[in-house]
C-alpha cells in the first residue's frame, strides 16, 4: 500500500494545476469558438453551392426567374444574393452571402463572403 506524502504548508506545487487551467481556459474557449465559426462558414458555402445547383436546374427547365429565385432562397442562407445569367443557351447561377461570426462579436468582426456557382445547359423546348 502506498503512502501519500503529506503536503507541507508553503509547498510551491500546491495549486499549480488550478493556475494552469485558469491560464489555458481562455485559449481553449477561443479555439473552440474559432472551430465553430469555421464549421459555420463551411456549412454556408455548401448551402450556397446547393442553392446555385438547384436554381440552375430550375432555370434550365425553363422556369420563370421568380420561381428560380424562390428555389434558390429555399436552400440558401438567409439574406443571400442570387445572380442569374443566360448566355448562348447556358444558365449560370451565383449565390453569395456574408457569414457573420456567431455570438455577441458577430457585428464587430469582419465577415467573410461565401458563394456557390453552378452552370447548366438550357433544355430545348
Amino acid at each position: 500500500m502506498s503512502r501519500r506524502r503529506p503536503v507541507a504548508r508553503g509547498d510551491p506545487q500546491r495549486g499549480m494545476v488550478t493556475a494552469e487551467i485558469a491560464a489555458g481556459f481562455p485559449a481553449l474557449v477561443l479555439v473552440l469558438f474559432m472551430a465553430i465559426w469555421a464549421i459555420t462558414i463551411a456549412v454556408g458555402h455548401l448551402r450556397c453551392s446547393d442553392a446555385a445547383r438547384e436554381a440552375a436546374r430550375a432555370a434550365a427547365r425553363g422556369e420563370d426567374l421568380a420561381v428560380v429565385r424562390e428555389v434558390a432562397a429555399e436552400s440558401a442562407p438567409s439574406g443571400a444574393d442570387v445572380v442569374i445569367d443566360e448566355v448562348d443557351g447556358t444558365i449560370e447561377v451565383r449565390v453569395s452571402t456574408r457569414m457573420a461570426m456567431p455570438g455577441p462579436l458577430g457585428d464587430t468582426l469582419p465577415a467573410p463572403t461565401v458563394s456557390g456557382h453552378s452552370v447548366a445547359l438550357a433544355e430545348a423546348g
